[in-house]
């Protein structure tokens, strides 16, 4: 008689299937709360970034370091908001001064397919080692291609740059520069690499071009990155968005779970409007549902001070102190409140493009199930 065997799941691995759904459910919920939180940061950091012309400045200050060295001032915090520039300003057909009279920043980014790209086609003078105002930077170019940097270059370097010229011409130019120029060794190098081809001389500046810039990318990021801090402390204390509460919320209550899981399955996409204003409105609707749902989200009132007969101060109906008026109760509750919120900051420097692609990939684990138990 053939004896068969049947596959018995015991309590134990019913309710550690259960955990991990439980777990897998919470982190979904969490991460969608991060997602939506750094899409507003970065709506708003960008719109700080445009609105103090830091693209526009980063781009002087990395072409400065490279052809004329370090800038000569700091940008601070009250530079960024500054109503008056320190630099006159110069139209580009006026005629620009030889190669040592002036910073060659200020003939690169004068030069017409550089200048151009400028919303009046107009640069300030002594761009890249002057503080400027938010609204001269805002009209500056913000990105420049390597290809147009290294024609502008050329023809600072040899004016009037035509078809016949060829690379001895531009040896000769460079050979003339004084010997303490930094300059002067560096491109006498990629003269020689380019073994008397103007064209791989031209392209050899475009690569010593792109690969600083990518350093001033870095420079540029680190930046903002204080700026979409500034702006996810603000938002959070405002909003009251408390990753410990949050998770502890969605821990407990198995509706309010269900309901944001749903709602995250459906939006598992970053918001990639090209209007700001159409992204804040989208996200906006996202917060409501979310906060409709039960998510604790705002200054409401704690249910122990609801109670009838409860006497309760500000703090502690907002949740900042303990009801129950106990001292070392108080402590520990600020510090949970402070730490939600700390992490809640934190959650916003990997950006929104990271947490969505996290919910996407929770989201496709929770699809799949648990790992079926061996016979």
């Amino acid at each position: 008689m053939a004896h068969r065997r049947f596959c018995h799941r015991s309590p134990r691995t019913g309710i550690m299937n259960h955990m991990d759904s439980l777990v897998v459910q919470t982190a979904i919920g969490l991460i969608l709360v991060f997602a939506t939180l750094s899409a507003v940061v970065s709506v708003f950091t960008e719109g700080a970034a445009r609105f103090m012309g830091l693209r526009g400045e980063y781009l002087l200050r990395g072409i400065r370091s490279l052809v004329d060295g370090k800038s000569e001032f700091k940008l601070g915090w009250k530079d960024l908001v500054r109503r008056t520039s320190e630099a006159p300003v110069v139209a580009p057909n006026q005629p620009q001064p030889p190669v040592g009279t002036s910073p060659l920043v200020t003939q690169v980014m004068n030069q017409p397919m550089v200048s151009r790209t400028a919303d009046n086609g107009v640069v300030a003078l002594d761009a890249g080692n002057a503080k400027l105002s938010a609204r001269d930077r805002r009209e500056l170019p913000s990105y420049v291609s390597g290809r147009a940097f290294a024609r502008a270059f050329l023809d600072v370097i040899v004016p009037d740059l035509s078809g016949a010229t060829t690379l001895d011409q531009v040896k000769a130019e460079i050979a003339g520069w004084p010997n303490d120029n930094p300059l002067k060794k560096t491109l006498l190098g990629l003269v020689a690499e380019a073994k008397g081809d103007l064209t791989t001389f031209r392209q050899s500046l475009e690569q010593w071009y792109n690969d600083h810039m990518d350093r001033v990318s870095g420079w540029y990021k680190r930046h903002v990155r204080w700026i979409s801090l500034t702006v996810a402390a603000v938002l959070v204390v405002v909003f009251n968005v408390n990753a410990i509460g949050i998770t502890r919320s969605l821990y407990t209550d198995e509706a309010l779970r269900e309901t944001v899981v749903s709602q995250a399955a459906a939006n598992s996409a970053e918001c990639k409007a090209d209007d700001a204003g159409d992204c804040l409105s989208d996200l906006r609707k996202e917060i409501q549902k979310t906060r409709a749902a039960g998510l604790p989200l705002g200054w409401g009132t704690v249910s122990a001070c609801t109670a009838p007969g409860a006497s309760c101060n500000w703090l502690e109906k907002r949740g900042l102190l303990d009801p129950d008026h106990g001292a070392g109760q108080d402590i520990q509750v600020l510090l949970l409140v402070l730490l939600g919120w700390i992490l809640m900051m934190l959650a916003t420097i990997p950006g929104a493009r990271f947490w969505f692609d996290a919910l996407s990939r929770l989201g496709t684990l929770r699809s799949t199930g648990p790992k079926p138990a061996s016979k």
